[in-house]
């Protein structure tokens, strides 16, 4: 694989230094790719971990979440989100707590564009429409008999011609508003060592009901992960595209990435070590920490414009980071700083 380019800033809080990534299977095959050239002091921190994997699954802990794994192999290998039955527990519970403020949102910010049809050829053709009003046609060419007795053969094979008396068949949004700008979102995963496993997944699932209102208004979304830790006045950064705009959101990379406490407390710990690696530092024996406000002021230095989810452990904790999201874009709609 390319070695990715490595970034650089400088910002009140230090020095940040960040790689980006537009994809997670190109940050996952970087991190197996960096971690087989660690340093000797690196190798000795990234042995520690596989061997206190090892110990914390031989002792039943619950810092892997609700579903523990069975060996560090199987940590390794992870790549799907199993948390599915505790979602299904909590994401009712996070809908309901977000009403008041997807409401507001929609009655004062951005209404739900509703759909309408023309015969113009704007749009997306509808077939469903079209079918409503569909009939067959059976044409007939008597302008000498050769062509009479053709068309009587077409009849008697069948050979038709289907046509619909729906003219309005290209289905677009009325009165979207074009002007709205397009919403980047970032997640600061992980957590430090003392937050319960099962108490990660609160962020992901806020921003991804977030993401889901916003697009059923028009809104293009783009989402990125932030994985990273600091120490020695310094910060390692690793930016991962987990949706582009134009695609529909993917639950599964979603939740694994910033909500997974299974990836993020083996193949996260891994990544640390391997960008640590690569920008030349070794990482100290604790993985360094992650610091308050690290993704605001990270996000704030690359894109002003964007929309940080910053670490939040609980249902009272994500619900409050939507609601400031919908108050810095609603300021952002009206040129408000």
């Amino acid at each position: 694989m390319s070695a990715p380019k490595q970034h650089t800033l400088k910002s009140p809080d230090g020095k940040y230094n960040y790689l980006l990534f537009d994809s997670v299977f190109a940050f996952n095959a970087f991190v197996d790719d960096e971690i087989k050239n660690l340093s000797s002091e690196n190798q000795l921190r990234w042995n520690f971990i596989e061997e206190s994997t090892d110990s914390q699954i031989r002792s039943g802990s619950d810092w892997y979440g609700t579903l523990k794994p069975k060996s560090v192999q199987e940590l390794d290998e992870h790549r799907t989100f199993l948390g599915m039955k505790l979602i299904n527990k909590i994401q009712p519970q996070i809908k309901e707590k977000l009403t008041q403020y997807l409401e507001y949102l929609n009655e004062a910010v951005l209404p739900k564009p509703k759909m309408a049809y023309n015969d113009r050829g704007l749009g997306v053709f509808s077939f469903d429409r079209a079918t409503m009003g569909m009939y067959q046609t059976f044409p007939v060419n008597t302008s000498s008999p050769m062509n009479t007795s053709v068309s009587q053969l077409h009849i008697e094979l069948g050979n038709k011609q289907i046509r619909t008396s729906v003219k309005s068949v290209y289905a677009y949004f009325k009165d979207k508003q074009m002007s709205y700008p397009a919403l980047q979102l970032y997640i600061m995963a992980g957590a430090n060592a003392q937050v319960k496993g099962d108490d990660l997944l609160y962020v992901g699932l806020a921003c991804a009901e977030l993401v889901e209102f916003m697009e059923l208004r028009g809104v293009s979304v783009e989402v990125n992960v932030l994985l990273g830790t600091s120490f020695d006045s310094q910060m390692i950064l690793g930016c991962i595209r987990v949706k582009r705009f134009q695609d529909k959101l993917d639950k599964n990379q979603l939740l694994l990435m910033s909500s997974d406490p299974r990836y993020f407390r083996y193949r996260g710990f891994k990544s640390l070590v391997a960008l640590s690696n690569y920008f030349g530092m070794t990482i100290p024996s604790g993985l360094g920490t992650i610091k308050a406000s690290m993704g605001n002021n990270f996000v704030k230095a690359i894109n002003p414009k964007g929309f940080v989810f910053e670490q939040s452990y609980s249902m009272d904790a994500a619900v409050k980071e939507v609601s400031q999201i919908i108050i810095n874009y609603q300021n952002q709609l009206h040129g408000k700083k």
